[in-house]
């Protein structure tokens, strides 16, 4: 359990969201105030970051053996590379996991092994089921059947863990973390392919500039997936989901779209002597060129695997994330999710307002509350609209149970029943329900609940 169940501070907003002791499970509560959180980290603070060593010396540990099959005309020192791809895509696990616990995982060693395993066994079905493609329909029918074919490979064993496995693989987080695994063992297994086989001497080294930065998205797409696949089968209580199956929709698009699109325009897929490398010099321009797109997709890639990993950042690990990776709190499986967000302006006890035109309750003739409109106010006091006397407009106090979430982000007291409230002032407060609303606390007692139905205040 990486934190106990309560309500929580998740960005710098008024607002709270439950967290069950596993995962946040789509519900929050607007707060009293925004806890004050570090904002964006310092220009290329993420150079003192240990996955962006490994990308780079991984980069650098894929170029020698490229150079002496170039050198030599022997392929089987490319096959060598294979250190330096493993390198590039522990480094991009590390990035999608860094906010994240992932020592959490029971037997994280095991879950690293299984990840393995799975990597390996997609990338020979996603290979077998390509040979045979390509035979029977074409090179161009092949590489839009990418996305299908070796998105489904890398989610087979996780999703299959997910489904009669035991408890331990239905946590988010372990879920998230094999398929993270699983992804980085397919790429780096598909980089070597892919260089090895190269059939010009010289384009091994043109394939090893671009290679590893084209490997980042088995990684950072499938973790999207993975993220959002997990999270809703943990709210669900059920693998399928939704959401799960538009977030492997949107994995299996992206990457058919990012093998095939070239076909769109009617260029060959098949490799011509003006993309391939013949000389040295040839090879780092065109490996260069090509690296540049590449890294320019995983960046793309990364920003979406983000989005999902993300939400399953815990409450206790919000205070060190900058900003990009604090949840958003989507509610992707959520089951009827609470989003109460903070309520309209209505009338207070207190005399106090932003200025400018802000919605009000307006006075019926028997003392409730009908008709809606727009104030100016100054600030300090609203004018006369609509007819008749309107009184101030202000923003509502909340009581003491909606305490703000304090700079450390310790855990916030759970919001009570707001119908047993504890000792609070008299005034309009907050009321619960589908609609946003308030209710009269005298001090003791509820009285006069309201709630907005889209057109006018309506007594509850």
């Amino acid at each position: 359990m990486t934190d106990e169940p309560g309500w929580f501070c998740y960005r710098a907003v008024p607002s709270l969201a439950e967290w069950d002791g596993t995962a946040w499970v789509g519900s929050t509560h607007y707060a009293s105030r925004a806890p004050e959180l570090a904002g964006p980290p310092k220009p290329f603070a993420f150079l003192r970051q240990s996955w962006v060593w490994w990308i780079v010396v991984g980069q650098v540990l894929v170029i020698p053996p490229a150079v002496v099959s170039g050198v030599t005309g022997n392929a089987l020192w490319s096959w060598l590379s294979a250190v330096g791809y493993v390198a590039v895509l522990i480094g991009a696990v590390q990035v999608m996991v860094r906010y994240l616990p992932v020592g959490h995982p029971t037997g994280l060693f095991c879950l690293t092994l299984i990840g393995i395993g799975g990597g390996v066994l997609g990338f020979a079905i996603a290979v077998g089921l390509e040979v045979v493609v390509e035979h029977d329909f074409g090179l161009t029918t092949v590489l839009w059947a990418t996305g299908p074919i070796e998105e489904s490979a890398k989610l087979l064993v996780p999703f299959a863990l997910l489904v009669f496995g035991s408890s331990r693989f239905k946590d988010p987080l372990a879920g998230l973390y094999l398929v993270l695994v699983s992804g980085a063992t397919t790429g780096a297994m598909e980089g070597v392919e892919w260089e090895s086989r190269a059939h010009h001497v010289w384009l091994h080294l043109q394939l090893a500039l671009v290679r590893p930065a084209a490997e980042l998205p088995h990684v950072f797409v499938t973790g999207f997936a993975g993220a959002v696949i997990w999270l809703a089968a943990w709210r669900r209580d059920r693998a399928a989901t939704w959401a799960g199956l538009a977030a492997f929709a949107i994995a299996v698009g992206l990457h058919s779209f990012h093998d095939g699109f070239i076909t769109l325009f009617g260029v060959n897929p098949q490799p011509t002597p003006s993309s391939v490398a013949h000389t040295p010099g040839e090879a780092v321009g065109k490996g260069l060129a090509g690296a540049l797109f590449a890294i320019g997709i995983g960046m793309a890639a990364f920003l979406l695997g983000r989005h999902g990993a993300r939400e399953l950042t815990p409450p206790g690990s919000v205070a060190g994330a900058p900003p990009p990776w604090r949840p958003l709190i989507k509610p992707w499986g959520a089951v009827d999710p609470v989003r109460a967000q903070a309520p309209l302006p209505v009338v207070g006890r207190e005399p106090t307002a932003y200025a400018g035109s802000l919605p009000f309750p307006a006075y019926g003739g028997y003392g409730g509350y009908e008709g809606y409109g727009l104030a100016p106010t100054d600030g300090g006091h609203a004018h006369p609209a609509l007819g008749g006397h309107v009184p101030p407009v202000a923003v509502p106090t909340l009581p003491p149970p909606y305490a703000a979430c304090d700079t450390t982000l310790a855990a916030v007291v759970p919001i009570p029943d707001l119908f047993a409230p504890p000792t609070a002032p008299p005034g309009w407060y907050p009321y619960p329900g589908d609609q946003p609303g308030t209710a009269w606390w005298s001090g003791t007692s509820w009285s006069h609940p309201m709630h907005w139905d889209g057109n006018a205040w309506r007594q509850k």
